[in-house]
């Protein structure tokens, strides 16, 4: 029989304390705050690939969720009571990168930290990976389809104000310029507080013909329902690097043809290896659950990597980052959680309710 995958509380799980066999993931999942949206298709990710390593090792996974939606010092104070408690054996992460910065200077070297959406480039500590695409790789292929296919010249840039958006701006004035395109804008916006009609109303007086949107879950729903409102949806191409179908939807689509979304992966991608973790997503949970879009996909490798690094003995001589760059370069076989694989150059143009992968290039 499979060994069952427990979600534990962190409460209940520092009082019982560890138990033989059981290999404890801190899970931090977005349950509330701008990406609460992907919340609930991340924690079903997350038990999907805690249950394929218990079918596969005989190992009692225990998932234990901690809300990574609420303020960056509140998470890292209960990654860091989680830690001293020892009963957690690494991290996996799928939430923005303000709260990332901050749980990393929590967490011990030694403590493997998984972290899966995109992220900045330059920042990491030897306990943190990434598995996510850097800004470079995400944005540099979309960027020259989009003015290929468009033929725009002038650029708004529009992000949250925090670390992630900040470093992809840098890097959109770095290859924007390099394509002889102008920027005319670039406006950061407090997580929540985003106002459409004055960000639209600033684009149009910019004359902007093109918009990079790295605005995170409730933020970017917030900005595109409001240039649907204020007629600006057909006024400008958006390209999108947050924007998965749980947002999408939650904006009630777009038949535009005028909004992009560059991101890891898409649920409609017809490769193999997605195709069957898809297969899987929905024999498990059914065709109404929440749509396993781009950041539970990530978290899903994500606990993969973790076990495999648990299960490998190599972070018993080497610091996380080593260990899974070596685990990476000895494994013979194609697997999901390989670090180093980089989704980033896929792109996808909304089409109603969907988003269809349109160009993507190996990187």
């Amino acid at each position: 029989m499979t060994p069952p995958v427990s979600l534990v509380l962190p409460s209940t799980l520092m009082l019982r304390g560890p138990m033989p066999g059981t290999l404890g993931i801190g899970l931090l999942a977005p349950l509330s705050g701008v990406m609460g949206i992907a919340g609930p298709s991340i924690l079903n990710c997350a038990q999907l690939a805690a249950e394929y390593v218990a079918e596969r090792t005989g190992f009692h996974p225990e998932l234990v969720p901690i809300d990574a939606g609420q303020r960056p010092a509140e998470v890292a104070r209960a990654v860091r009571q989680l830690l001293d408690s020892r009963v957690v054996q690494g991290l996996v992460g799928a939430h923005t990168s303000d709260v990332r910065v901050a749980v990393s200077r929590v967490v011990p070297q030694e403590v493997p930290y998984i972290f899966t959406p995109p992220h900045e480039t330059g920042s990491g500590r030897p306990g943190t990976v990434f598995t996510g695409s850097a800004p470079q790789l995400q944005l540099r292929h979309p960027l020259e389809w989009t003015i290929r296919h468009h033929s725009v010249r002038r650029w708004a840039l529009v992000g949250g104000d925090y670390v992630w958006p900040r470093q992809v701006h840098s890097e959109a004035r770095r290859i924007l310029r390099a394509l002889g395109q102008e920027i005319v804008l670039d406006r950061f916006v407090g997580l929540g507080s985003v106002d459409p009609e004055r960000l639209v109303d600033e684009a149009r007086r910019s004359r902007a013909e093109a918009i990079l949107v790295s605005l995170v879950g409730r933020d970017g729903i917030t900005f595109h329902r409001g240039a649907a409102e204020y007629g600006a949806d057909r006024q400008f191409v958006r390209l999108c690097t947050a924007l998965d179908e749980n947002c999408l939807l939650a904006i009630g689509g777009d038949s535009t043809g005028m909004l992009y979304s560059a991101m890891p992966s898409f649920i409609l991608q017809q490769d193999d290896e997605h195709q069957n973790f898809l297969e899987l997503y929905l024999r498990r949970f059914g065709v109404t659950a929440p749509l396993p879009a781009s950041y539970a996909e990530g978290c899903y490798d994500g606990v993969l990597l973790l076990a495999e690094l648990w299960m490998s003995d190599l972070l018993d001589s080497m610091p996380p980052v080593h260990a899974a760059l070596s685990l990476a370069a000895a494994s013979k076989r194609p697997g999901r959680a390989v670090v180093g694989r980089s989704p980033g150059g896929r792109l996808a143009r909304a089409e109603g309710t969907e988003l269809v992968v349109i160009d993507q290039v190996s990187m």
